[in-house]
């Protein structure tokens, strides 16, 4: 589950356009902080057990393997052998080859050739997958630990809030019914906590699914998640390049060979055949010669077929290129804009929160806020604190969304191990 890009009321009011658009193509990383060599070493790791990844490599020895059969002559030659016993004693020995007089082998072969291309960029697809979907589990990991935190702090500050309650309604400071509302508020942070616990487990359930291995180390994700921008002429050119596009691109040639290993395969081979034996005294030497009638079935059909399905692979392919067009497009701009909002956030969101919290107690002890303001301004100071870290998990999320989409991915995880 991706990370939710939401517009955040407060945070995101103050977004103004302005992040220049930097030269296309997957660049080398030019900082290796400690935090980003550790997620891309996890990423690496994980992917070397990574079972579908590893069913995707036998799949191209198996691409690979019939390659290496098509290249390999389709007919063998055939041994007969006769013997006959009657008043004269015959026998024969003889051996026949099936002619590949149109070359059907060579239409094969370069069919097998495209199909073990497009195994190849299918496990780079594939591969390309997996890593956003360990990165994402781990940036949810990440956000979950940092919201867990606060759900826990807030409990903790609201539990001393009901316990000075209680004693100040005791004393006889505040009313019955403000101490109900600070029971209240202590419940409902319990409960937010809970939930938080709960979808931080969820967050290291997922990474194990993809991993087969629980996180044991504390993950933080970088603050700085720069992205290379591009004009539209080297957008196209970048989703060209996709591993699923090109997967697709290649699927349309194979199809399209298979036009011309179907019209080939069903024209008729010839046969020659030689056998030489004895019948009684005399010697035999015989030639033969046969070749299929293709009448009553032309295999035409076969050939229209193929034709159809090169077509229904070449839309496909189109269809496919179009929607990595649009998810650049739309994860450039996405990203742009949350990079602003966070970048805001980074320079005037950020307060002591322990500080504010103390400041809270002296003036609600003194009676210059009500319980009920107090409880408000906690309330509002930890859903903002909250709503920054959530911030950071959107930043995440679109940084990625652009990675995927660029397949740029692979190349920032090597450069950054």
């Amino acid at each position: 589950m991706k990370f939710s890009i939401c517009m955040r009321t407060g945070i995101l009011a103050t977004i103004v356009a302005g992040s220049a658009w930097i030269a296309a193509a997957p660049a080398k990383a030019t900082a290796l902080p400690a935090d980003v060599q550790k997620l891309a070493g996890i990423v690496n790791q994980s992917l070397l057990a990574n079972p579908e990844i590893l069913a995707a490599q036998s799949a191209v020895d198996a691409a690979r393997a019939r390659l290496d059969g098509a290249a390999l002559p389709l007919n063998n030659p055939e041994l007969e052998a006769e013997v006959e016993r009657t008043d004269a004693n015959t026998y024969q020995l003889g051996i026949s080859q099936t002619i590949d007089w149109h070359d059907k082998r060579g239409a094969l072969e370069q069919v097998a050739q495209a199909e073990l291309q497009a195994a190849l960029q299918q496990l780079a697809a594939l591969q390309l997958a997996k890593s956003i979907e360990l990165l994402d589990a781990l940036g949810r990991i990440s956000i979950q630990n940092s919201i867990n935190d606060f759900s826990r702090r807030r409990t903790e500050i609201l539990a001393r809030f009901t316990r000075l309650a209680k004693q100040r309604h005791a004393a006889g400071d505040i009313p019955q019914a403000e101490l109900v509302l600070a029971r209240l508020s202590l419940a409902e942070a319990t409960m937010q906590q809970a939930r938080s616990q709960a979808e931080l487990i969820q967050a290291n359930s997922d990474f194990f699914s993809l991993s087969g291995q629980m996180l044991g180390e504390e993950i933080r994700l970088p603050e700085s998640l720069p992205i290379n921008l591009a004009a539209k002429t080297d957008l196209e050119a970048i989703a060209r390049q996709h591993p699923q596009v090109q997967e697709a691109l290649l699927a349309a040639q194979i199809a399209k060979r298979k036009i011309n290993a179907a019209d080939r395969e069903r024209k008729a081979d010839p046969t020659l055949g030689v056998s030489a034996g004895r019948e009684g005294s005399g010697n035999l030497l015989a030639l033969q010669f046969s070749i299929p009638l293709q009448i009553r079935n032309s295999y035409q059909s076969n050939v229209d077929a193929a034709r159809a399905e090169a077509l229904q692979a070449e839309k496909l392919a189109q269809q496919i290129y179009w929607n990595l067009r649009a998810q650049l497009q739309s994860a450039g701009q996405r990203h742009k804009v949350i990079s602003t909002a966070w970048e805001q956030w980074l320079s005037q969101g950020r307060t002591s929160l322990q500080q504010h919290i103390k400041l809270l107690d002296t003036l609600w002890q003194s009676g210059e806020i009500s319980t009920t303001d107090y409880l408000l301004q906690v309330q509002q100071t930890l859903d903002t604190q909250i709503a920054g870290v959530e911030l950071h998990g959107d930043l995440w999320g679109t940084w990625l969304e652009w990675m995927s989409a660029s397949a740029s991915l692979n190349a920032w995880l090597n450069n950054n191990i």
